[in-house]
């Protein structure tokens, strides 16, 4: 694998050079190559649960004209990793009950961003939040939901933040997929 993607390393160069093709095609084929050629994820992982939001509502009271805000939030860890709840519509308390499973860099912190969905214009950010690593750490340790704050007077932000079971961690078929009896058996 590694000698096909040198030489169409090697192709794409002598394209540029000799005017075949400009630079940006071979920015594309390289970020493709990074791409395809990446080895799998094997790092540790982490559960992320979000629980709620709930916002002040004088402080949000203009976010829509004619109703409560519609709000979603997004999270980001690392450089690429970018996660979008469901939309919660028309309340200042969105419950969201909403988790996923997602690597974990034991050096960043995580970035919290919630947001007010619009359908004829462009999403408003309602507020924003960030936890450090260390504080992450200190949620897996105990289990403990955190409450973060969204800015000044704006609302907080409950989350939860664990190890994932034991059984996501194994390889191959999920263990119950083992435990269960065929039908046609006795």
């Amino acid at each position: 694998m590694k000698v096909f993607a040198s030489f169409a390393l090697i192709v794409a160069i002598l394209a540029v050079a000799l005017g075949y093709c400009d630079g940006g095609a071979l920015t594309l084929l390289r970020m493709e190559l990074i791409f395809w050629l990446q080895r799998p994820y094997t790092g540790p992982e982490i559960v992320v649960e979000i629980i709620g939001v709930d916002l002040n509502n004088r402080a949000n009271r203009f976010l829509d004209r004619w109703s409560r805000p519609d709000t979603f939030v997004t999270i980001e860890h690392g450089q690429t990793e970018r996660h979008i709840t469901q939309v919660e519509g028309n309340t200042y308390q969105p419950r969201f009950l909403w988790k996923t499973k997602m690597r974990f860099y034991e050096t960043m912190g995580m970035r919290f961003l919630v947001s007010d969905a619009n359908v004829l214009r462009g999403d408003d950010v309602v507020g924003r939040a960030f936890i450090d690593s260390d504080r992450i750490a200190d949620m897996m340790r105990t289990g403990e939901p955190g409450l973060l704050s969204l800015g000044e007077n704006i609302g907080i932000m409950k989350i939860v933040v664990t190890l994932p079971p034991s059984d996501l961690k194994e390889k191959g078929a999920l263990p119950f997929t083992s435990k269960v009896k065929r039908l046609d058996m006795p």
